[in-house]
């Protein structure tokens, strides 16, 4: 598992977002054919100012609200799936693809003026869903048409069923004065979650280091960096902290690194967090929910909190073992550099695993840098889901930008433009700090009958090119970039008739499993071949004993890495079954000292900066984990049938690319395995 966190970002409106008829649909996989045509029109732009952010969003809730009220203005008598249930599900289609791009630009604008118009606006469109479904007059006709008892194809029964347990988990059953206090609530964890995003956002603070202090360090990275007062700028982005933390010999430099990174969104991010859990919880258990993991896993392929509790625990006894033997063997090197030494700090671990790695493998982490250019990674990247899954990638200079650096492009299949993408690969001030697949623009099958293409962007940050080096990647980003970008094949390759099931719009436990699937890849010979090129010479590959030392390297200190994310996933379930009041920093600190078997660093609250809790995976962390299963097991068909086969790749975007979340996922799981799901896969990826 990565060390690095993954979002997979979706519009801030949660309401069912598209239309479809029935007829002519999969009955199977429900899915829309694109016999209409497809509507490859470009329906927004990134040029707004402030002002122009808040026309827009003030005159969308205006419109979409005035929609709204004429549906529900209806009599239950006259109440019909199409008037009803249909009409609400494309408002929101509209409404949703009008407004995600414009909210993005939270995320990704070089404007401090545009973010913040940009958040209020998602703040905004996150407390109009609040109070959406708690409307007693919307939720009457659309129970209307339930009790009619109508003959309906089953996507749209789901559909109808689906929106009215939307209505009762957003608390339209209460009585009147405790909705009341459950749409406050409700509003004021909205705009928690979304202060506790924009602060991490827009965190800034910085370590100033000597050359001398950098030993360990390449030349390229020490030149890179900024300076400042006559030192040397180490910043709180992803391409200074890991190289830093990986390769850095100064001890002191990294546990300095490690204190001001680990406090990012400082201590009034802890308040939000711990604001949230307890009205998480309170919200949770005024629905009649035992606790808030109770309220969200009712959706997710688990369902309930004792069974993630037995998987968690189950795993944590296998790799425990596991873990306690890559410690000690990280130990005796650092024995060699500090004879005192009894344990493995905070600052340490990262360090160690690659000194641990290059002592059994002999790698050279530096050198298959150079082997792994942006440009070249991208084109066999390209190469290899072209091929897999029979599209084509060409460049998209008529899609609009939100900054010079984004490449943006068209996705063809049977040579019609199907859908587009950007990539946004470079940390900026203010920039999403992560690694992550947006949803802009949904596809689902509009009235016309058109499909409406889908449009998505990887927003990642990778070195940018520098000393008149390219952008060059090490192994661990490429794995990162392949798995985003299965994110985005996921969103843009659907063919859900409704956007409601669009795309990544599945349980979140199993969101996760197609792209670490795909992470497979980047561990093969015959995909690292197209991967790589040294940035001297292109035809230069990965050389066979590196490629064979990357391999071997795979599962060393698995252990170690596997319990982080055991660690991470249990906090995060103790602060959602934990009731109203938790001490998040204690919690934090128990879990990563009895289970990671590393402390956390003393005056450190990393919780402030675990934007995962703040941004959908709150009581789901434990996805990454659990997902995983699925996703080797959904290997197992690709590495016997072949890496590229079209055949394989053909099934992989019909049961899991194209169905979106219109079936659960263990029936789409069985279709393209064709069997039952199991674990046997997941544990020999850990060699347990």
């Amino acid at each position: 598992m990565k060390n690095k966190k993954r979002l997979v970002a979706a519009s801030a409106f949660v309401v069912g977002l598209a239309v479809v008829a029935s007829c002519g649909v999969d009955p199977k996989l429900k899915i829309s054919p694109l016999s209409g045509g497809v509507d490859s029109s470009i329906p927004m732009t990134f040029a707004l100012t402030p002002a122009q952010i808040t026309e827009i969003c003030t005159t969308e809730i205006k419109t979409f609200n005035a929609t709204i009220d004429k549906i529900a203005g209806g009599t239950p008598e006259a109440a019909t799936f199409e008037n009803t249930v249909l009409a609400f599900e494309t408002a929101g289609a509209l409404f949703g693809n009008k407004l995600t791009p414009v909210n993005f630009l939270k995320y990704v604008s070089a404007d401090a003026t545009v973010r913040a118009a940009a958040d209020a606006c998602e703040t905004q469109v996150s407390q109009l869903s609040v109070d959406l479904y708690v409307r007693e007059d919307l939720f009457k006709v659309v129970k209307a048409v339930k009790n009619k008892k109508l003959q309906l194809a089953a996507i749209d029964e789901k559909l109808l069923n689906d929106t009215l347990t939307s209505f009762k988990r957003n608390g339209l059953e209460l009585p009147a004065d405790k909705r009341a206090e459950y749409v406050t609530k409700k509003k004021l964890l909205v705009k928690t979650e979304s202060d506790f995003n924009t602060n991490l956002n827009d965190y800034q603070d910085e370590l100033l280091v000597d050359a001398s202090e950098l030993t360990g360090m390449d030349d390229g990275f020490i030149n890179s960096l900024d300076k400042k007062d006559g030192k040397l700028v180490l910043t709180m982005s992803y391409p200074h902290y890991y190289p830093v933390m990986e390769n850095c010999k100064n001890s002191d430099v990294r546990k300095r690194f490690e204190m001001k990174f680990n406090n990012r969104g400082g201590v009034k991010n802890k308040e939000l967090l711990e604001l949230a859990i307890k009205l998480r919880h309170e919200l949770a258990t005024m629905l009649g929910y035992q606790n808030h993991a109770a309220f969200v896993l009712e959706r997710q392929m688990a369902k309930t909190p004792e069974t993630v509790d037995g998987f968690l625990k189950g795993l944590i006894t296998k790799l425990t073992p596991v873990g306690r033997a890559n410690l000690a063997e990280m130990l005796e090197l650092k024995k060699i550099d500090d004879p005192t030494a009894t344990s493995i700090d905070a600052w340490d671990w990262r360090y160690y695993d690659v000194q641990v790695k290059n002592k059994k493998t002999n790698i050279d982490a530096q050198k298959v840098r150079e082997y792994f250019p942006l440009d070249v990674v991208l084109a066999g990247m390209f190469d290899i889901y072209q091929t897999m899954l029979n599209v084509k990638f060409e460049p998209a200079p008529e899609l609009p930008k939100w900054h010079d650096s984004v490449l943006p492009f068209r996705v063809l299949s049977s040579g019609q433009v199907v859908a587009y993408f950007y990539m946004d690969l470079f940390p900026r001030p203010g920039k999403y700090g992560h690694a992550a697949a947006f949803t802009l623009i949904n596809g689902y099958t509009q009235t016309d009958g058109k499909y409406r293409a889908p449009i998505s962007s990887i927003v990642a940050n990778y070195n940018p090119p520098s000393g008149g080096k390219p952008s060059l990647m090490n192994h661990n980003e490429v794995e990162t970039q392949f798995h985003e970008f299965g994110h985005i094949m996921h969103q843009v390759l659907t063919r859900a008739g409704y956007a409601t099931y669009s795309g990544t719009s599945v349980a979140r436990d199993f969101v996760e499993a197609p792209s670490q699937m795909l992470e497979n890849w980047v561990w093969e010979k015959e995909p690292l071949a197209k991967l790589s090129g040294h940035y001297l010479n292109k035809n230069e590959k990965l050389p066979a004993e590196m490629v064979k030392k990357l391999i071997d390297a795979k599962l060393v200190n698995a252990g170690v890495k596997y319990l982080r994310q055991a660690a991470l996933a249990t906090l995060d379930f103790r602060y959602h079954t934990s009731g109203a009041e938790v001490d998040t920093t204690k919690i934090y600190a128990e879990s990563f000292k009895d289970i990671m078997l590393v402390p956390i660093q003393d005056g450190t609250h990393p919780q402030a900066n675990f934007g995962h809790l703040m941004g959908g995976y709150d009581s789901g962390y434990y996805g990454y984990l659990w997902s995983k299963v699925y996703a080797q097991d959904m290997y197992t068909r690709f590495a016997a049938e072949g890496l590229l086969s079209p055949k394989v790749g053909a099934d992989y975007r019909k049961w899991i690319l194209e169905a979106g979340g219109t079936e659960e996922a263990f029936t789409l799981l069985k279709g393209f395995i064709g069997r039952e799901p199991n674990q046997e896969a997941f544990l020999k990826s850990l060699g347990l």
